[in-house]
């Protein structure tokens, strides 16, 4: 049977709720400014993808509706 520990895939590198209420203040500081940072990272990233899609996908829109509309009519080669 396994003892706490053991497992050396399960939480053997990561940060568990004891290492965290063992660590200096300023470790945990750190550890924290780290965490939000990482969160503000990838928020941006998610925000600019999202602004980049949305813009693509208006201006596909906006294009096709725009050629459309311009479109001269095509002329009659018959002869009356």
């Amino acid at each position: 049977m396994l003892e706490h520990g053991d497992d050396a895939g399960h939480c053997s590198n990561g940060l568990t709720a004891q290492k965290f209420r063992d660590a200096t203040l300023e470790e945990q500081w750190t550890y924290r400014k780290w965490m939000r940072g990482t969160i503000a990272f990838y928020c941006a990233l998610l925000l600019m993808a999202g602004t980049l899609a949305l813009m693509n996908y208006s201006n596909a829109g906006l294009t096709q509706l725009t050629s459309l509309s311009n479109r001269p009519a095509a002329p009659s080669y018959r002869s009356n």
